[in-house]
């Protein structure tokens, strides 16, 4: 782990924060590194040139680009936390309220309810019920 990390992170050549240093391990991983076709992560400690994950199989180089590549997936609409098993962060934006432009009118006891994608629509639809609920649409 500590040789793939130094591989994606060391040639940046540039300061990153903790996400942005996660999301170049992650995307390294993701491009292949670890199948059999990719470049490796060769050990600098070692002698003979060897490669650290040599020893995995196929299956494990897929599940692993794969599983990865999901991660990339989740990172990208928002979903981190699932990536790393987590509860998700508080939103720091207020939520608007779903029907902001909700208008209701009380006649005659009766509550009449519209919205709309703007104020003046949502009174629109709302005056609509109201002559429909009376039955004045169809008078002539």
């Amino acid at each position: 782990m500590e040789l793939l990390c130094e591989k994606s992170i060391g040639t940046a050549n540039r300061p990153m924060g903790a996400g942005e240093a996660l999301r170049r391990v992650l995307e390294c991983l993701a491009s292949g590194i670890v199948m059999p076709d990719g470049s490796g992560i060769y050990d600098p400690c070692e002698k003979e040139a060897t490669d650290a994950i040599g020893h995995l199989d196929t299956q494990q180089w897929g599940d692993i680009t794969q599983s990865v590549q999901h991660a990339l997936w989740l990172a990208a609409f928002g979903q981190l936390h699932k990536v790393l098993g987590m509860d998700p962060l508080p939103s720091k934006m207020p939520k608007k309220p779903k029907n902001k432009n909700l208008v209701d009118y009380t006649v005659d006891g009766s509550t009449f309810e519209a919205s709309g994608p703007s104020k003046k629509t949502a009174k629109l639809h709302v005056a609509v019920k109201v002559v429909t609920g009376h039955g004045l649409a169809n008078r002539r």
